[in-house]
């Protein structure tokens, strides 16, 4: 098959390499040549210096014979640009589109795009990791493995803020069985459980 990249960081760094070494042909498009480097030499495919949302660069990609592009650069509007193009005006049969942001990828999708949004994956396999295996649960972000661990909440931290513990730092609340993203002003309740992440020092408040 005929793939068509836009963007040459890691993930489109790893993508590509993989799709090649999968014997696809693989055009990658990076407006920074030394993202393009950092392919290596084991790559197969081509890669072209540019702008993905400019049209002549997309033509000379092949766009016009592509089976499916993926908009992965590191910015989403340009993903959202890109995909719209290729989508629209050259009819790619399959487009890709990676949204940093949940409520845009949500937005886009009831649009009709096809959007992959790593905050989202990353937020529901943590909160299914913590609500179906109580105590200590690893997730790898960038490459890097970070262990988090679940309290329950004490007397000492009952009824302050989040930002008002004192020690450590709470990533998330698991309260009543949802798990929510901790913000500074959330009040802790008597029963929340505390997602911590495990390189934290130990003895804090809560």
């Amino acid at each position: 098959m005929y793939f068509i990249i836009a963007g040459c960081m890691k993930i489109g760094q790893t993508l590509a390499q993989m799709l090649s070494q999968e014997n696809h042909d693989v055009v990658v498009i990076d407006n920074d040549p030394k993202n393009l480097e950092a392919l290596g030499n084991g790559f197969n495919g081509v890669t072209i210096t540019g702008m993905p949302i400019d049209e002549d660069v997309l033509r000379s990609a092949g766009i016009e014979q592509a089976d499916a592009l993926a908009a992965v650069t590191r910015d989403d509007n340009m993903n959202v640009m890109v995909a719209q193009v290729a989508q629209n005006l050259f009819h790619v049969p399959k487009v890709i589109t990676r949204l940093y942001s949940p409520e845009r990828a949500l937005v886009f999708r009831q649009m009709g795009m096809t959007t992959i949004c790593p905050t989202s994956l990353a937020v529901d396999r943590i909160k299914e990791m913590l609500l179906n295996a109580p105590g200590n649960g690893t997730l790898a972000f960038g490459g890097s493995n970070v262990v988090f661990r679940t309290v329950e909440a004490t007397r000492r931290s009952i009824g302050k803020s989040v930002s008002a513990v004192r020690g450590v730092r709470i990533f998330g609340v698991i309260r009543s069985g949802l798990f929510t993203f901790a913000e500074p002003d959330s009040l802790i309740e008597a029963g929340d459980l505390l997602v911590i992440p495990e390189y934290e020092r130990e003895g804090a408040d809560a």
